[in-house]
């Protein structure tokens, strides 16, 4: 493997001596989440990665949490096969530290603190998002890592519509249909899917239908109304139980062990320009979750702990509203001003029940500023007060500086950050502790992006520092329920980012990113649980024919610490497909393309989370008709 990578990083450099002069265009992305309005990537201080549209086509991503796979600094982790619990994690921060929305909207549970993102079919995307660092000035509590935004498609022109058929082992099918258009002032998409799987263990299954919809208004005085919803349902098998006898957990299959989850997400959105100078938004937003978890007792597995039957039914609920006013003064000044409101609820039911309830009330503030269209400012604060924490503060600044005729952008920025507690961390019986505090941290990070060669290289290079307070973790005990979770005190991350791309022909393009992060709980002396010290992504992208387009990407992760006192071996995952273009323009059919994707090509036995074995070799292969 070290061959491999070694042989990939060379060519990105090679590259640099053998590359034409001819500038390659390639547009500047526009980015919404770092400051919640339209600003072009080149003005940003922040650590940014847009994954566009183009890139989720060309890629053939199964589920979001593949997509995101690649970015520097972020770590995907599913606890088994497909359908399985999937968190994010971002610069050592945990996944309850890492807001994730989509179009702007919450949708991460307020009792879990988890976001499922296999709902959203990658074909109804048009860019994902992905802000590094703490950005909780703008987005409020759990945010201290950053930000993944899912901004989806609109509706436009004439009527269109596509079918996705898929099959592949582990009885594997996927079926998604989706059709778009705009008539006049209106605009509209929508989309239904269906995944199911049979998954690699005894009670290892899993479905799942999701159906996604957008409707638009265009107004006069650029104003404009959408509505969003999502809905989906879900159900789990879960092969692993746990038996606590002898210490340390140790996980054997269980015959029986599944959840139900049916999740509805519905926004609203307003917006217009009333002056030249003053732009408003308003947005309102309804996450509801209901989870029913059932474990009846196995055959062959006496009852050490009665009750050992656990059937529960979680229901959730977030009404969030917002208003956003932006200020221009010319080019060089934007003062941006938000409110928001959001109450948040959840009920338990069965053998563990609790009820929880909380409001919060924010406003912040923001000011851009641009000089010679070469140094980019950006400060602001927010003021949140939670009706179970009080009122915190959080602040954040950054700096972008453009070398005009070099390719070179300066950028750097900090900030403070703030998670409360979720509903599970302080209510959830024989698991949580009601006197758990909010955790805190305050991060930097300075980088340098580079182009070479007419922009046929593009590099990056960011050191980033993270240090966290009452920073809460899982903690082993040796009574039941065996864990419990803590406030570990202080701990920290810092490391690098190196992020490549490299255009060797107009057809051939080649990336290649490291991260590196020394992380530590400073209570304990060890490292953040399941945060690898290196990670790389490779990726090749080629297209030979004009109706051929071939892709291969390599992910590989070190060992990571686990709580419960051992190491969990890191892995090298390799994955390749692509896709053939079988009709071209036929009567009323656009195309017709033969797709596929293989995923651990190697068949490497691996975990990303220790004790819950993810899929071996893995394909879907399909045809994708457009009309």
């Amino acid at each position: 493997m070290q061959r491999v990578l070694l042989i990939a990083v060379g060519i990105v450099t090679a590259t640099a001596l053998v590359a034409g002069a001819q500038e390659v265009k390639k547009l500047e992305p526009v980015v919404v989440t770092a400051t919640k309005m339209e600003t072009p990537a080149a003005e940003l201080g922040s650590s940014v990665t847009v994954i566009t549209e183009e890139e989720l086509k060309t890629y053939h991503y199964r589920t979001l949490d593949d997509a995101v796979r690649a970015v520097p600094g972020l770590e995907v982790r599913r606890s088994g096969s497909l359908g399985k619990t999937t968190s994010l994690t971002i610069r050592g921060a945990n996944a309850n530290q890492v807001q994730v929305l989509v179009d702007g909207v919450r949708v991460k549970s307020p009792t879990t603190g988890q976001a499922e993102l296999s709902d959203i079919s990658p074909e109804l995307i048009e860019r994902i998002e992905v802000i590094r660092g703490p950005q909780s000035t703008l987005y409020g509590a759990d945010a201290i890592g950053g930000v993944v935004n899912i901004i989806t498609k609109k509706g436009k022109g004439p009527f269109s519509a596509t079918v996705h058929q898929e099959a592949g082992n582990y009885d594997t099918l996927n079926s998604r249909t989706w059709f778009s258009g705009s008539y006049q002032l209106l605009d509209y998409s929508f989309s239904a899917s269906h995944l199911e799987s049979n998954g690699q263990f005894q009670n290892d299954g899993f479905w799942q239908n999701a159906l996604n919809l957008r409707l638009g208004l265009t107004l006069p005085r650029d104003s404009s109304l959408a509505f969003t919803l999502r809905y989906n349902r879900t159900d789990t098998d879960l092969p692993t139980r746990f038996v606590s006898t002898p210490l340390p957990i140790e996980p054997v299959i269980d015959t029986n062990n599944r959840q139900e989850s049916e999740t509805l997400v519905t926004a609203l959105q307003a917006r217009t320009r009333p002056l030249s100078w003053w732009e408003t938004e308003l947005r309102l937003g309804r996450y509801a979750n209901t989870l029913t978890f059932v474990d009846r007792p196995d055959p062959g597995f006496p009852c050490a702990f009665p009750p050992c039957e656990f059937p529960s039914r979680l229901t959730v609920e977030r009404r969030e509203v917002e208003w956003l006013n932006h200020v221009h003064l010319d080019r060089w000044s934007t003062s941006s001003v938000g409110l928001e409101y959001r109450d948040e609820s959840g009920d338990n039911q069965g053998g563990t029940p609790f009820h929880a309830e909380s409001d919060t009330k924010s406003v912040f503030f923001q000011q851009q500023l641009r000089f010679f269209e070469r140094l980019f400012l950006s400060a602001g604060f927010r003021v949140e007060d939670n009706s179970v924490f009080g009122t915190s503060t959080t602040e954040r600044g950054s700096l972008a500086y453009a070398v005009k005729g070099w390719g070179t952008k300066l950028r750097g920025g900090a900030g403070s950050g703030f998670r409360a507690p979720t509903f599970n961390d302080l209510f959830f019986p024989g698991f949580s502790d009601k006197t758990l505090e909010p955790e805190e941290s305050f991060s930097y990070d300075f980088g340098v992006d580079q182009k070479l060669w007419g922009n046929r290289i593009r590099l990056g290079l960011t050191f980033f520092q993270n240090e966290f307070t009452n920073l809460i973790s899982i903690e082993s005990i040796a009574t039941a329920p065996f864990v419990k979770g803590v406030n570990a005190g202080k701990a920290r991350s810092a490391g690098i980012e190196f992020t490549s791309e490299v255009d060797l022909l107009d057809t051939l393009v080649a990336s290649v990113n490291y991260t590196y992060t020394d992380s530590e709980i400073l209570a304990t002396r060890h490292p953040i649980p399941r945060e690898p010290a290196h990670r790389w992504n490779v990726g090749l992208t080629w297209e030979p024919l004009r109706r051929l387009s071939l892709f291969t990407q390599v992910h590989v992760v070190t060992q990571q610490w686990e709580p419960n006192v051992v190491y969990n071996s890191g892995h090298t995952r390799v994955d390749l497909g692509g896709s053939y273009r079988l009709v071209n323009r036929y009567a009323f059919l656009q195309a017709l393309d033969l797709t596929a994707r293989i995923q651990n090509v190697l068949n490497e036995g691996y975990a990303e989370v220790r004790g819950f074995p993810a899929l071996g070799i893995n394909a879907l292969v399909g045809l994708r008709a457009s009309f």
